[in-house]
């Protein structure tokens, strides 16, 4: 017996019903792998881009340095915002065919087919609102076609041929045979059904732009993106990567070159400016010189020049500052989305710059996702207005603060310089009027020399098509797919049967428990089992069975004592009556004098079953009409006796529980070995109890594939109600078959020599 609550106890259930399991083990991966055939694939592609700091792009060169315009924006996350860019996505979407998407369509599923159609589909598009079509393609035979799309609801066809143009809603398209791909393939045959879709720019961009479409920065500190899509096409995914790293790079070139060409424009025309002041104070010079006979000049004024000439550098850099946030300012007034790839706003001293404008395109591209979904009119696309006009109008007050800090900056710088100017009062005039000119001379031909330093190197710049960023490593067409994963999905599949077979297993065990096997009884029950009964067929001998019965019940009395034997059941039909005169017929075979007494008055069976041809019975006893010497009868199996149930209609229950139920067994002790009763079923008649009370062994049979709740619940009552003693089970009829300690048993072998060495007692069994 399991103790409850032990492991053996809680598994028991498991243990027995372990088919559920395997089986609900096995429909999960049949569906699982049913599932795997109908999903689609996804391939994962990446690509790895390296961000540069402009200044270490060209190590020779001071324009980057020095000139405000060119210094970039190292910030990574930055270019991450920029790489999410709606914009930066179109224009790597021109880079690819993606803009015809065919289809085969089968009874399971539909499959994407990338240059792998039999035909192709040209088209253009006529009307401007036009965002895209499907269409249904069948083929007719030659150079027949039809397309099935719908409209509004409707259901149109249009029927065509291969190379001519089909006009309708907004979109034109050309149909075209591939016959490399009709000729190789064989399973891209005109005859399959095919389907094919039209994309606009915006309608394509939406559709793949989105949560397969990831930008990440591998880490904060270190200037590397990578860029991963997910397709079901393995060579889409990598195009794709690959194609919005193109563009990137691309992108950063072309604003590059702009910047670079605003540069040469912005110098050029501060060349002509400085070279006309350059020439003027030449000729002054030279013009006094000449007219005051003026040779050399006090070499004690160069300190002072020095300083002025560091002074009036610094009023140009702010002039060239103010400048750029002029320019700033214009683009500011002139653009929605805001991308710095060329002005070093850290120059002027005003890092907020960044952050905000990071946060304006967030802002904006928050507005173009919502107004998919909602109206210009919507409170949220007005919330987002509303920011998007904050942030614009905090980036032009950052700019209008930098500017009058420089132009305060300005006043301080001309008054140092008329500071300067002040300590030539003291020099004679005509020397300090030509150190003035030269001076004014001296200043202008640094600044002349300082801009053609700058335009070379931004005419360079502007010439040259080399991206500080570039590509690491592009997308690869990847091979494996990354969902869904076979062995994720074969695993969870077996873990879910698992989950559902354990519960089934446990259910099945609950709400319909059955008695099978020795171990369903003893699982909940203090009444031990002494024995079982094979099912047997027809004819089949009962030796085997009833022999490790006897023999077990024969160890566990003592020697050299008769013993009383009761046998039972709650029901009907669960062959307490076979037990009772099998159990007899075992004894008495095994040299035992055996009295088998049928006190199933209700149901008798025992005068047919051995062919006693008497009248009187126990029901004669009770009723006082005979003598229980008179009622014995002698059968034709040595050493067995039985006394039958008797023909009186009358009920005898009501005697049973009498004294005279106690001197019948005393009696019958006396003459017999064994005293084998059989009794009706407990659960319908009372019969029974007197018998168990006073007998020294009492079997209640169990036939197989009974409900256990029921039969044990019975049975315990029974045991505690009247304190039974030596109650035992037998399950009878069980269909596993267990050797005689409760094992299973093994293969029985077929030699001849064991057919010769069977029991010759095999005919004592059998009816």
């Amino acid at each position: 017996m399991r103790t409850p609550g032990s492991i053996a106890h809680l598994l028991y259930p498991l243990k027995k019903r372990w088919y559920i399991v395997v089986i609900c083990i096995a429909i999960s991966c049949v569906i699982a792998t049913r599932y795997l055939y109908m999903a689609t694939p996804e391939y994962q592609a990446v690509a790895t881009l390296k961000i540069e700091d402009s200044q270490q792009g060209m190590a020779n060169s001071n324009l980057y340095r020095d000139f405000d315009v060119f210094k970039g924006n190292a910030k990574v996350q930055t270019e991450v915002e920029v790489l999410k860019s709606r914009s930066l996505f179109e224009k790597a979407l021109d880079r690819l065919d993606f803009y015809v998407e065919y289809y085969q369509v089968s009874e399971l599923k539909t499959e994407e087919k990338y240059h792998e159609a039999p035909f192709r589909v040209d088209f253009s598009i006529t009307d401007s609102s036009f965002v895209k079509q499907q269409y249904k393609f069948h083929y007719l035979g030659g150079e027949k076609f039809s397309v099935v799309y719908d409209f509004h609801g409707t259901s149109i066809e249009k029927e065509g041929e291969f190379g001519k143009q089909i006009c309708d809603r907004g979109v034109c398209i050309t149909v075209n045979k591939e016959p490399n791909i009709i000729k190789y393939k064989t399973t891209a045959s005109l005859d399959k059904n095919w389907e094919f879709v039209v994309y606009s720019k915006n309608a394509l961009a939406a559709k793949l732009q989105n949560k397969d479409y990831l930008v990440k920065a591998l880490d904060k500190d270190v200037n590397i993106i990578k860029v991963y899509y997910t397709h079901p096409v393995a060579e889409k995914a990598s195009k794709l990567v690959n194609a919005v790293a193109e563009a990137y790079i691309n992108q950063s070139i072309v604003d590059k070159q702009d910047l670079a060409g605003n540069t040469v424009d912005f110098i050029n025309n501060q060349l002509a400016t400085v070279g006309a002041e350059l020439d003027n104070a030449r000729d002054a010079i030279k013009s006094y010189r000449i007219k005051n006979e003026i040779v050399n000049i006090s070499q004690e004024t160069e300190a002072t020049y020095k300083t002025l000439g560091q002074l009036e550098i610094q009023k140009v850099d702010i002039n060239m500052q103010l400048a750029t946030l002029e320019k700033l300012s214009d683009y500011l007034r002139h653009n929605r989305e805001i991308k710095f790839t060329g002005p070093d706003l850290g120059s002027i001293q005003d890092g907020l710059f960044t952050d905000a404008v990071t946060r304006l395109n967030t802002k904006i591209r928050e507005r173009d996702e919502t107004i998919k979904k909602y109206t210009e009119e919507s409170d949220k696309v007005k919330n987002i207005d509303v920011d998007i006009t904050q942030q614009k109008a905090f980036l032009i007050e950052s700019v209008n603060n930098t500017r009058r800090k420089l132009l305060a900056r300005q006043d301080e710088l001309l008054l140092a310089i008329d500071d300067e100017k002040a300590t030539f009062n003291g020099l004679p005039e005509k020397e300090s009027t030509l150190q003035e000119l030269n001076r004014n001379y001296f200043l202008y031909e640094k600044i002349y020399n300082f801009l053609i330093e700058k335009r070379t190197e931004a005419l360079i710049t502007r010439q040259v098509d080399v991206s500080f960023n570039r590509v690491l490593e592009s997308a690869v067409v990847p091979e494996a797919q990354v969902a869904p994963r076979r062995e994720v999905v074969l695993g969870i599949a077996a873990f879910i049967g698992l989950i559902m077979g354990v519960i089934l297993a446990y259910a099945r065990h609950y709400a319909k428990p059955r008695v099978n096997t020795p171990e369903d009884i003893t699982y909940n029950s203090t009444i031990p089992v002494i024995g079982h009964i094979e099912k047997m067929s027809k004819g089949q001998p009962a030796y085997k069975n009833f022999t490790a019965l006897t023999t077990r019940i024969l160890m566990n009395q003592p020697q050299n004592k008769s013993m009383v034997v009761t046998v039972t059941s709650t029901l009907k039909g669960e062959g307490k009556s076979f037990v009772a005169a099998q159990l007899a017929r075992t004894l008495a075979a095994q040299d035992k004098k055996v009295i088998l007494v049928d006190l199933n008055t209700y149901a008798p069976r025992m005068a047919e079953w051995f062919d006693v041809r008497g009248i009187e019975g126990m029901k004669d006893v009770y009723m006082q009409q005979s003598s229980l010497q008179n009622v014995i009868q002698i059968t034709n199996i040595p050493h067995l006796d039985v006394i039958t149930a008797g023909n009186g209609e009358q009920p005898i229950g009501h005697l049973i529980a009498t004294s005279r139920t106690k001197d019948i067994i005393d009696e019958l002790r006396l003459h017999y070995d064994a005293v084998i009763v059989d009794t009706p079923e407990v659960g319908e008649y009372i019969d029974a109890i007197p018998f168990m009370k006073w007998s020294d062994l009492n079997l209640y049979v169990v036939k197989a594939d009974s409900d256990r709740d029921q039969l044990i619940a019975n049975a315990e009552m029974v045991k505690e109600e009247y304190r039974l003693e030596e109650v035992h089970f037998v399950i009878n009829a069980m269909k596993e078959k267990r050797n005689h300690t409760g094992f299973l048993s093994p293969k029985k072998s077929k030699s001849i020599k064991s057919k010769q060495n069977a029991p010759q007692l095999q005919n004592l069994f059998m009816w």
